[in-house]
Parts: structure tokens; C-alpha cells; sequence
């Protein structure tokens, strides 16, 4: 009974012994899993491209106006005169800024009436028409240099029945001055290389071929 007793606590002893092994293997055989508590927080990704939309609608709104403001629109030169001899003169312009405050190219038609009335009562008018090219190179606070080749037809001072195409290069320097925040006013002194008898440009100063010009122009793109 002794020899009985000792082999069934021998074999229980065993079994409980292999349950207990079996249940450690299993728990060492899953997987470890470590958690990094230190950088378990996720940042917020930022973008330093994306911008609100408000601010992106505004700056493409600016450049546009800035692109638009390139163009300028006015009157290159004006003249009004009445009385024996009646003068009216417009230059009608449209430039571009090619170089943003430093170089204008631009160019427009020329209109001119012209009316004489004799001593006898009698009144002669004409229009004189043609074509103007202008540049414009700023130099400094508004001050610039300024070259136009004018192209018009007329009536010939000798023979106002013969109508004849006249040539005429101005060369000289201005200043244009601010109107408002698209606006600008020219004044300009130019001289006329190509002074002749048949030239529309007899003179501001008498017969001495210097030419003072004044016209003004605005951006197209507004405030």
C-alpha cells in the first residue's frame, strides 16, 4: 500500500509539474509587445505652403491689379487754342510698364484740328492725323528720359490743297508726378531733330524747335 501511494504521488507530482511548464512556454511564446510611452503623441504636420484661403485670394487679387497697373492709358499731349487761329490737339496713349517703374513703351494716334480765320471774314480748317511711339526710361524720383517718333499727314503750308506725310523725332526729358496711387502727371521739354519747314511742331519758344509736352495716364488695375 506504501509502494501504491508513493507512485500515484509520484505521477501527480509529475503532471503538475508539466501543466505548470506548459503554461510558462505558452506565455513566453507570444510576442513582447513594448510600448514607447515618450513618443506615443502624435505631432501636427505643418505645411508652411498651404495658406488660407483668404490670405492666397488676396495676394493673387494684388497681382493682378499690380499686372493690370502695368498698363497705362491717357492722354500723351494736349493743346487747346481759340480765337483767329483755333488749335485743338489730342494724343490719345497706351503704354506698358516693361520694366516696373523704369521703362514705358507705348503709343497712340494723333489728332489735330486746325481752323484760321483771315482778315476777310473767310475761315479755312483742316485735321492733320497720324500715328505717335513713344519711350520713357525713369531715371530717378519721376524724372525721365523720353524719345517719340510722330508720323502724321496734313495739309502742306504752302498748298493746302496737297496733303503730305511729315516725320518728326522728339527727343528730351520730363518728370512725371503722382495722382493719387494710379495716376500720373507728365510734363516734358523735347526737342525736335527733324525740325522742317512742314513740321506740326513749330515751337513753344518761337521758331526754336523745343516742344513743351504735358499728358497724364492711369493703371488699369484701380486701388
Amino acid at each position: 500500500m506504501q509502494h501504491k501511494f508513493i507512485i500515484i504521488s509520484l505521477v501527480s507530482f509529475m503532471c503538475f509539474t508539466s501543466k505548470h511548464i506548459m503554461a510558462q512556454e505558452e506565455i513566453y511564446d507570444q510576442p513582447v509587445q513594448i510600448i514607447d510611452t515618450l513618443n506615443n503623441t502624435e505631432k501636427p504636420v505643418k505645411d508652411d505652403k498651404i495658406k488660407p484661403e483668404k490670405e492666397t485670394a488676396k495676394s493673387d487679387i494684388e497681382k493682378r491689379k499690380e499686372r493690370l497697373n502695368r498698363i497705362r492709358v491717357g492722354l500723351g499731349n494736349f493743346g487747346l487754342q481759340f480765337g483767329t487761329y483755333t488749335y485743338i490737339q489730342a494724343t490719345p496713349t497706351i503704354g506698358y510698364m516693361v520694366i516696373n517703374n523704369r521703362l514705358e513703351l507705348g503709343g497712340g494716334p494723333i489728332l489735330i484740328y486746325q481752323s484760321i480765320r483771315y482778315s476777310s471774314g473767310f475761315r479755312q480748317s483742316y485735321f492733320v492725323y497720324g500715328s505717335d511711339i513713344y519711350a520713357r526710361g525713369f531715371l530717378y524720383k519721376g524724372i525721365y528720359l523720353g524719345a517719340s517718333y510722330d508720323l502724321v499727314n496734313k495739309p502742306s503750308y504752302y498748298d493746302l490743297n496737297r496733303r503730305l506725310n511729315v516725320h518728326h523725332l522728339l527727343l528730351g526729358a520730363g518728370y512725371s508726378a503722382n495722382l493719387g496711387e494710379i495716376g500720373s502727371f507728365n510734363a516734358s521739354l523735347m526737342f525736335n531733330v527733324l525740325n522742317n519747314r512742314e513740321s506740326i511742331y513749330r515751337g513753344t519758344f518761337g521758331n526754336f524747335p523745343m516742344i513743351l509736352n504735358v499728358g497724364f495716364g492711369f493703371g488699369l488695375g484701380g486701388r
